[in-house]
């Protein structure tokens, strides 16, 4: 049994080397690596380009689509990283307006995004660029809200009735000090402090305000209450502009490149519409033509029926708010307020 068993195994051991000889072991490496490399999957590749909308645009409109393609032909899923709220169709790759991204060309002209695409093994990210583009706000504003740049316009240039125009907006830059002097009444003070609040209430969303001091060295204005023929002895250069005409009061009020700094105000009779009325001109706003009807409390002549307008009221709040500052022309002016008018609406 031995020599029957021993030839075969012989015969075994050479057919195995035989096979060995046709097929190297660094052939065999080879062609397996290659195999390993042939079947390795690709990362995606994002097609980056520009983005460009128009500012002011409304939520839910499509900014464009990302496109990435994958050599391997597997369903790729997107998504958006931002500090603005962008939202994206992860399937899609369609990228839109988010409920709380603000598209605003005078504050912010480009906003960085980061995209992702995931094909099931792979993540690749890209870096974009949405650009803001500039529009005309007035053209898409309502007739009201042109009605009221208008009359912001007439108010703060000075082209109402009896007042001699404006090149630029004066406003002024710091609080309203304001000293009472000449014949003061209890009452009548409490009139100009209720009249102080009224106007501090339009102007609580800006840097500016009005208050009373104790002291005439505190202050950068004076009010005074008395006769014309008082004022002569007080500020003569300011009897000498009233003494001829049919005034109740009257307000003088310096500036320097337009930002107003001091103010002297004369009020000769306790009417709370007379107060706003030379206040009103104190803080850079000229006379209405609203007075027919409407009984604006900037009309040159006013009686105890006219008041603040709710027009004159936004008017008042828009100019002393900090996006507008002193100085502007009318071209300037309408342009910032159509700007901020549209953003708040």
């Amino acid at each position: 049994m031995r020599k029957t068993i021993v030839p075969i195994l012989s015969c075994l051991f050479l057919g195995c080397s035989s096979d060995l000889e046709d097929f190297p072991i660094e052939e065999i490496s080879v062609k397996t690596e290659k195999n390993l490399i042939e079947n390795e999957n690709s990362a995606p590749v994002i097609d980056v380009k520009s983005y460009i909308i128009n500012e002011h645009s409304e939520v839910g409109v499509s900014i464009g689509f990302i496109a990435a393609n994958d050599k391997d032909g597997d369903e790729i899923t997107y998504a958006v990283a931002s500090e603005e709220d962008f939202v994206i169709d992860e399937n899609t790759g369609e990228l839109k307006i988010g409920a709380s991204l603000e598209l605003d060309y005078e504050t912010t002209q480009n906003i960085p995004f980061k995209i992702s695409a995931f094909d099931g093994q792979h993540v690749t990210e890209e870096e974009f660029t949405l650009s803001i583009a500039d529009i005309n706000e007035a053209s898409l504003l309502t007739d009201e809200q042109k009605e009221l740049i208008s009359y912001f316009q007439q108010l703060v240039f000075w082209k109402g009735d009896h007042s001699s125009g404006s090149d630029f907006s004066q406003k002024w830059g710091s609080t309203m000090k304001l000293h009472l002097s000449g014949t003061i009444s209890d009452e009548f003070k409490t009139t100009v402090e209720e009249v102080i609040a009224e106007y501090n209430t339009l102007l609580a969303d800006s840097d500016f305000s009005i208050s009373l001091v104790d002291e005439a060295n505190d202050a950068n204005a004076d009010l005074f209450f008395g006769t014309k023929e008082e004022v002569e002895e007080v500020w003569p250069d300011m009897y000498d502009k009233v003494k001829n005409g049919m005034y109740s009061g009257y307000a003088i009020t310096p500036s320097e490149n337009s930002v107003l700094v001091s103010s002297r105000i004369w009020i000769s009779n306790p009417m709370e519409v007379l107060l706003k009325h030379e206040l009103g001109h104190a803080l850079g706003f000229g006379h209405s033509n609203k007075c027919d009807d409407e009984r604006s409390f900037l009309c040159s002549k006013i009686s105890s029926k006219n008041d603040f307008l709710p027009i004159e009221e936004e008017v008042i709040r828009l100019h002393y708010d900090s996006q507008i500052p002193a100085g502007l022309t009318e071209t300037e002016i309408q342009e910032i307020l159509a700007n901020l008018i549209f953003n708040e609406n």
